[in-house]
């Protein structure tokens, strides 16, 4: 394992900290910016920091350790929410509308609002929204298209998907916390003349303070990341390898060959169902048709024509120091693979469909069964722009794989993940594809 190869894993493991220290301090810092400037300018800071944090999150994505942009984008639409909501109290206090609903003389017109009021349950309401979504958040699924699900960018990208889910959960926990401590408050003591010590301290400091806390756990919790993924390489190399994988899908017709993994139940997916074909090489950037096809001659024993060999995909980790290269084999038959070692057993599509719904299959072949079914779905109902290839709205055609070897697709494209997603029969297309585009020539910008 080279010297690089650690540096870079060091860098990713830091950026969850510094994601979390960055993100969630540009939620901290307008209550503390409320203690020294006029109420009126708070919005211009919200504003301003919520587009510096979009500037950090696209930079973060052009690194080759970068990380999960979940709590970042949470933190971005709290802010510009929150921004929003200020804005529009201000304008009802200095337009006075807000005279016509309560006296002026019972309010404060230099204070129409608490920073953490808005704020705190702003920031609730994207978190729970977030853990509602889960997966299916379209950052989330952006970042599936862009670099590929949790399993197949090694063990940093579990560990990645790991933790900005725990980080949304904190972040629900501090500011709903902080919601109904200052509202409580609000509701019961505060006055709405001036601002003293108390409501300095529930309005300013509190939030400050569990800020601060949360770094230092963060940082420790981090550091401890940090040495259990230092030694974990170290001691089970088979768990994160440096190199490249191969592995093929054996397919016949309608039917995928699988064997259950045994004997290695002290490692994630240990007695799940996996293809039994999957080689280990020296790091590699390509291999090419002819050179998979010897792979698996050698491994099989079976010649090449007996067989068809396709590529699918290739993956690769978040250290960008191992990579998997995904194939597909296409037999003439099914008693072609009884003369070769390999064992296992022959599973229809319903019956794949079961083991994919029970979780008996291990996170990579499921990985890779997703995106063989999102593409090609995606691929026999619209063209490469998202518009349908069929006159019937929301048809969807029936699920087949056989010819797979000879369909004229590129799973490797994420295009067509992308036309799962932003198609005609989604609302509001032609608008979102057009947000979309832009949005996308922003970040590589």
């Amino acid at each position: 394992m080279t010297q690089h190869h650690h540096i870079t894993n060091e860098k990713a493991i830091f950026t969850l900290w510094l994601n979390w220290a960055i993100a969630v301090g540009a939620l901290a810092l307008p209550e503390m910016a409320a203690l020294f400037v006029p109420r009126h300018w708070i919005p211009t800071i919200t504003f301003g920091l919520m587009l510096l944090l979009i500037i950090y999150r696209n930079n973060g994505r052009e690194l080759s350790a970068s990380s999960c942009d979940l709590i970042q984008t949470i933190c971005v639409r709290t802010l510009c929410t929150s921004a929003l909501i200020m804005i529009i109290i201000s304008i009802i206090y200095t337009r006075h509308i807000i005279s016509l609903f309560y006296p002026e003389e019972l309010l404060n017109m230099h204070i129409p609002y608490q920073t953490i009021l808005i704020l705190g349950p702003v920031a609730t309401f994207y978190c729970l929204l977030s853990e509602i979504q889960g997966n299916n958040a379209s950052v989330c699924r952006e970042c599936i298209i862009r670099n590929g699900t949790a399993s197949e960018r090694g063990f940093l990208g579990k560990v990645f998907s790991q933790e900005s889910r725990y980080q949304v959960r904190t972040l629900l926990v501090l500011s709903a916390t902080v919601s109904v401590t200052s509202w409580v408050y609000y509701a019961l003591y505060y006055v709405n003349v001036n601002l003293n010590s108390a409501d300095h301290f529930f309005y300013n400091w509190v939030p400050s303070i569990l800020y601060g806390f949360s770094i230092i756990f963060f940082g420790m919790r981090y550091f401890g990341l940090w040495s259990y993924y230092y030694n974990h390489i170290e001691q089970n190399p088979r768990v994160c390898m440096n190199g490249s994988g191969v592995r093929f899908l054996i397919f016949h017709e309608d039917n995928i060959f699988l064997s259950r993994t045994e004997g290695f139940h002290d490692y994630p997916d240990g007695d799940k169902f996996d293809t039994p074909t999957e080689i280990s090489l020296s790091h590699s950037n390509s291999i090419s048709i002819e050179d998979a096809a010897n792979h698996f001659s050698n491994l099989t024993g079976l010649p090449a024509d007996d067989m068809s060999i396709r590529f699918m995909y290739k993956s690769t980790d978040m250290s960008g120091q191992a990579n998997v290269f995904h194939f597909i084999c296409c037999l003439p038959a099914k008693e072609t693979i009884n003369s070769t070692p390999i064992r296992g057993q022959w599973f229809t599509l319903s019956q794949l469909q079961r083991l994919l719904y029970n979780h008996d299959l291990t996170k990579m072949l499921a990985s890779e069964i997703h995106r063989l079914y999102t593409v090609t779905m995606a691929w026999k109902t619209y063209d490469a722009d998202g518009k349908r290839l069929y006159r019937i709205k929301n048809y969807r055609p029936t699920f087949r794989l056989k010819g797979i070897c000879d369909w004229d697709v590129d799973f490797n494209d994420s295009q067509w993940l992308e036309v799962a997603r932003f198609n005609e029969d989604k609302p509001l297309f032609h608008l979102r594809k057009l947000f979309h585009r832009r949005q996308r020539k922003a970040t590589q910008a």
